[in-house]
């Protein structure tokens, strides 16, 4: 498979980070797929996991997922109202569809 060349925005990203506790039977990829598509108006153009966290104080059999999500159109710079709105949507497909809880 050739991986496809995407063009250069010449507008700046929105990037935020966001880490779900999960159950531990919970596979990151899935979760990340529901990020990547959670949004109906606009999307993340990388949902990249950068870290796995386990605790006791996170509960048993829990876990944290974090993942750096990055917004940009190619041809406007994305308001903060579009992005908050994103955000919000990502959050409740997580809540909803793995039953994940952002970690504050």
């Amino acid at each position: 498979e050739v991986p496809l060349a995407r063009p250069v925005s010449r507008f700046p990203s929105s990037d935020i980070d966001l880490a779900f506790v999960v159950d531990e039977s919970t596979p990151a990829e899935e979760l990340r797929r529901t990020l990547l598509t959670a949004s109906d108006e606009v999307q993340p153009v990388v949902v990249e996991l950068f870290d796995v966290f386990r605790s006791e104080q996170l509960g048993a059999g829990r876990k944290s997922l974090a993942f750096r999500l990055r917004f940009q159109e190619p041809d406007r710079t994305l308001t903060d109202t579009e992005v908050a709105g994103a955000r919000a949507a990502i959050i409740g497909a997580a809540e909803s569809v793995h039953g994940a809880t952002l970690r504050g």
